[in-house]
């Protein structure tokens, strides 16, 4: 079986969950190629997997580019997602792939698109034998906004592999504050991200409580400017700390030297920020929003431990007091909720079953 995946080839954890996807498939005797869009044009071997990165070169010839691929190569399989996916889809569907799978990962909340881009993304999804979504909720809004027939569609998570790096000695160093209770907010600072809400509540616990408290924002966006508004209006500039944007190994120290990590998006598909905490043990408050937590199983994990309303700054108050009370819950909670759900092995066989299914 010939499959082809087209994503991003970079260093972030996503596309490490595409390559490691890759290798595997590989090593169930497939052959494998890689492909992406960037500035440089280049192609190399990876643990037997074929990566060739084209010219990035404009709409219409990145279209071309990706037929070509698909005509040239005579695919059984073809993978795309973000994107990738109306280009490949549209080949996969002129050129007679056997199978054409777009794998979706933005929720309709999240991204608020046009009437205009419902229409075209429900073009080009229904062109797919396929549809992969990384959430019940984000499979469901497959049918329900993009019309694609729900038995044409399936929901699947990812896993990481941030166990895999070792954390930026420098950044531990940076972050190694004794006797201050540290609140950490990963994600692009985009007001669909919410950290306002997580300001507002540190605001208002430091009124109430003795203990020294300390708020680092990791990432960068448009909201940026906004947020130190309101931390200055607030009074807190000496509480909040913007860190802007770190690395894989950057993170993990970030990860590991917060009391608590608090995740307030009002939408998110899956939410990798929030698998990638759980698997370094972290302590998480995060938004009810997270389609992560679709794949869990309650009976085990009573989401109500860990999740909060993140319209309600009153909610993630209680939330947090419970940690600086150290009542929270404990370190190997996350680590067994991350092994239990987001299996590496789990994933990998149900991909390989669809894939060969379809």
């Amino acid at each position: 079986m010939k499959i082809i995946i087209l994503y991003s080839h970079n260093k972030g954890l996503l596309s490490n969950f595409f390559q490691e996807l890759s290798e595997k498939l590989y090593e169930e005797g497939c052959e494998v190629l890689n492909f992406c869009l960037k500035h440089n044009k280049k192609s190399f071997i990876q643990n037997g997997v074929s990566v060739c990165i084209d010219k990035n070169e404009g709409y219409f010839n990145n279209y071309y580019k990706i037929f070509k691929l698909i005509k040239k190569e005579k695919p059984n399989v073809v993978i795309s997602n973000f994107s990738y996916i109306n280009p490949a889809v549209l080949a996969g569907r002129l050129l007679g792939v056997e199978h054409n799978i777009a794998w979706f990962h933005s929720a309709y909340g999240h991204t608020k698109p046009s009437v205009i881009k419902v229409l075209n993304k429900t073009l080009y999804l229904n062109m797919a034998q396929i549809v992969l979504a990384n959430s019940r909720q984000l499979q469901n809004e497959m049918h329900t906004v993009y019309k694609v027939p729900r038995e044409r569609t399936n929901s699947i998570p990812f896993w990481t592999n941030i166990n895999n790096y070792e954390p930026c000695s420098k950044t531990l160093s940076r972050l190694d504050k004794e006797n201050v209770f540290k609140i950490g907010c990963p994600g692009r600072l985009v007001s669909d991200k919410n950290h306002q809400t997580v300001i507002e509540a540190v605001n208002k616990l430091k009124a109430e409580n003795k203990t020294s408290i300390q708020l680092y924002l990791a990432g960068d966006g448009a909201y940026k400017e906004s947020l130190k508004l309101l931390v200055n209006q607030l009074d807190m500039n000496d509480s909040v700390v913007f860190l802007g944007d770190l690395s894989v190994t950057e993170m993990i120290a970030f990860y590991k030297s917060m009391n608590v990590v608090v995740l307030p998006s009002f939408n998110e598909a899956f939410g990798l920020v929030f698998i990638e905490a759980i698997a370094l043990g972290s302590p998480v408050i995060v938004s009810s929003k997270f389609g992560a937590l679709d794949f869990i199983d309650q009976k085990q994990f009573p989401l109500k431990n860990f999740t909060f309303d993140p319209n309600s700054v009153t909610d993630l108050i209680c939330s947090l007091q419970n940690y600086l009370e150290n009542r929270g819950v404990q370190s190997d909670y996350f680590n067994h909720l991350y092994t239990s759900t987001f299996n590496k092995d789990v994933i990998f066989k149900k991909i390989l079953k669809i894939i060969k299914k379809v």
